[in-house]
């Protein structure tokens, strides 16, 4: 499709991007942040850094900050054509050893992103929770979730243990559900892979390595997690969304759950359903990284299984690696129809966060 039919196919649309982060550098992030931790956030060599991967290639690939709302609707709004960015302070606090920092960090994170982009009533965004104290990821919920831009909480799915299903944290899922939010995990790699997945880790001599793993690995341990406690069933009023790991992996899933859930049915004794049926009716995942197949009927075969219903759009801006809106618009208008083009776009995010829009 020619760029400017793009334009005009986006500018036409209603696009909520489910996955804006907001790139704060710790100096800017340690302006919010209690004594000691606004000086260790200062420190040379805190934990939040990158392991020794080189994710910039050698400096060639740009790093990008999002700091402030005019660069927001300049960059995001502007030139991606999108109406309703969810915005997120990323920070993978799940991976920090020293609880005390996490829980610092996260009431850090959630003042920032009121105070500089909420308060005004512009724009909408996720609460970030520190997964190490469920109870006071919890009590963060009671201070920030009835602001009125908060539509979901942000759960890093890269590091914590046990992993995000374990009943040790219905304490927060219980807060989510009280303040009628959505629970939206996402992973990462330069921030967490090296404590979420260890093992073959430490054999990844290249960032293109850890790279195409840590986000489905994070995101596919969450899934059958959750799966596997009965999520779903104990807090039957949630759905659950997924960030930045695609749609390729979703089909194994539902599938290989179905298979293991029937042969091993004492194990999973609070699931009333097939956990295909979980996943088609509560989750929601996100398009990109979208995936790039040599033969494009393959990518409608992927959509045609997951289904327009599940699907929400993301960009992952400001990330070297974002998709930009037109990537996927090319994909839905060539093999879908206006109402489930729009249904991907917005609709669907409009309905799984309860968007006022």
């Amino acid at each position: 499709m020619a760029d400017g039919l793009v334009a005009d196919v986006l500018e036409s649309e209603t696009i909520v991007d489910t996955d804006v982060h907001l790139s704060v550098p710790e100096e800017e992030l340690a302006k919010y942040v209690n004594t000691p931790y606004d000086d260790w956030l200062r420190a040379p060599d805190i934990q939040l850094k990158s392991p020794e991967w080189d994710p910039t290639m050698g400096g060639k690939v740009e790093s990008r900050n999002l700091l402030t709302p005019e660069q927001l609707r300049e960059e995001v709004c502007d030139a991606l054509h999108v109406d309703y960015p969810l915005l997120n302070v990323f920070r993978n606090l799940s991976r920090l050893s020293q609880t005390d920092a996490a829980v610092a960090l996260m009431r850090g994170s959630n003042d920032l992103l009121l105070d500089r982009f909420l308060d005004e009533g512009d724009f909408l965004g996720l609460a970030t929770v520190a997964t190490q104290k469920p109870d006071l990821a919890a009590e963060e919920l009671d201070r920030v979730a009835d602001h009125k831009g908060i539509v979901g909480v942000f759960i890093p799915t890269t590091g914590p243990t046990p992993p995000l299903g374990d009943p040790e944290y219905d304490i927060l899922y219980e807060a989510i559900q009280d303040h009628g939010l959505t629970p939206v995990y996402h992973g990462a790699t330069n921030s967490g892979f090296d404590v979420g997945f260890p093992k073959y880790n430490q054999a990844f001599e290249k960032f293109f390595t850890a790279h195409i793993n840590a986000h489905l690995w994070s995101q596919a341990m969450t899934l059958t997690s959750i799966i596997a406690h009965g999520v779903p069933e104990k807090f039957p009023d949630l759905d659950f969304v997924f960030l930045e790991a695609g749609i390729g992996w979703v089909p194994y899933m539902m599938f290989r759950l179905n298979k293991e859930a029937a042969m091993r049915r004492s194990e999973v004794p609070l699931l009333e359903k097939q956990p295909e049926e979980y996943i088609r009716e509560r989750m929601y995942f996100a398009s990109q990284p979208l995936g790039e197949p040599i033969n494009g009927a393959h990518m409608q075969s992927l959509l045609d299984i997951v289904g327009t219903d599940s699907l929400l759009f993301a960009s992952d801006y400001p990330h070297w690696d974002f998709d930009h809106p037109s990537e996927l618009a090319t994909h839905l208008r060539a093999r879908f129809d206006a109402a489930e083009r729009s249904k991907v776009l917005s609709e669907n995010a409009t309905e799984v966060f309860d968007l006022p829009i």
